[in-house]
């Protein structure tokens, strides 16, 4: 009799603890991704610390792939994120590229109100509008010159890289002045020797802010300088970036370019054109002076600093 009495309770009890995992698991299911302020032509800045260590990653807008990066050893990321879309609501997603597994989801509100509810997304961090630049086309857009520390624009010394045996080679300076260096050996090489590949290593993380954004090369342009890489520093202090390198290294030339003596400060874009042209370092605009585009579709650019660590990675969509 005793038992008996305390059964209708022990039921109602596991009824309800039931009732609440059901409720629990439908929120988790159908909660909707946090909203995310996208103004056209700005960059937003996704990042998160929940991803395996030195991955690749790529982000999905409205379903289609546009853009990527790596995780840091810690699993950290950070990937800018530009639109250019028309006024809306798009889904946002970031994935693994090995394996698809989805690491954060959001909306983003284009030039659209942010629901009454919305709160701001802990892992996306929006640069401020008063730095950013819609994307330059031949005619450079004029830039604010008070927000750049700048040296007194030395001409850098270059070092060429050892060329091949009687092999004349270009180096591009960071002028975009390329110069020709040309070395010849008297010493045939014998058939026999033969070229040892190289193992390419990851570089140790430098653990600084600074993004970077590849434009590639559109063929219905005219001008080599449509084509440009974008970098912006999300830390509190200048940052000397002399000796800096891009490297393209899905190509088997590695093309290289190396940074004079410059201070990027806070909050300020900085852009590296592929083609010909004059440095202005009042205003952070660097030429690379190559004659032919350096990205396509899947390339990986790196930026390392002067001791060869990895600040920052992008691949181009």
């Amino acid at each position: 009799m005793h038992k008996q009495r305390y059964y209708p309770i022990t039921l109602l009890v596991a009824i309800l603890v039931a009732a609440s995992s059901i409720l629990f698991l439908d929120y988790r299911l159908y909660a909707q991704p946090e909203a995310l302020s996208c103004p056209r032509q700005q960059t937003v800045v996704l990042s998160g610390s929940n991803a395996p260590p030195l991955q690749g990653l790529i982000v999905l807008f409205a379903g289609q792939v546009v853009g990527g990066g790596f995780s840091d050893p810690a699993g950290n990321w950070r990937i800018p994120l530009r639109v250019n879309e028309p006024p809306g609501i798009y889904p946002v997603e970031v994935r693994l590229r090995s394996n698809q597994q989805l690491l954060a989801s959001m909306l983003c509100y284009v030039d659209v109100p942010l629901p009454a509810t919305a709160t701001s997304l802990p892992t996306a961090t929006p640069l401020p509008t008063a730095t950013a630049i819609a994307r330059p086309t031949t005619a450079l857009p004029a830039i604010p010159t008070a927000t750049a520390s700048v040296p007194s624009p030395t001409r850098p010394t270059a070092t060429p890289t050892t060329p091949l045996i009687g092999t004349p080679t270009a180096t591009g300076q960071a002028n975009g002045t390329p110069t020709a260096t040309a070395t010849a050996s008297p010493r045939t090489p014998t058939p026999t020797s033969v070229r040892t590949p190289t193992t390419t290593t990851t570089p140790e993380p430098a653990g600084l802010a600074v993004t970077i954004e590849v434009f590639p090369y559109d063929p219905d342009t005219s001008s080599l300088n449509d084509e440009y890489v974008n970098l912006y520093s999300l830390e509190e202090n200048d940052i000397s970036i002399a000796g800096w390198r891009i490297v393209n290294i899905s190509r088997p030339e590695r093309p290289t370019f190396v940074f004079p003596p410059f201070i990027l400060s806070p909050e300020v874009d900085l852009y590296v054109f592929t083609g010909p042209g004059t440095n202005n370092l009042s205003v952070g605009n660097f030429y690379w002076g190559r004659d032919e585009a350096v990205w396509r579709t899947g390339d990986i650019a790196q930026l390392l600093d002067a001791q060869g660590r990895l600040v920052s990675a992008y691949q181009v969509p």
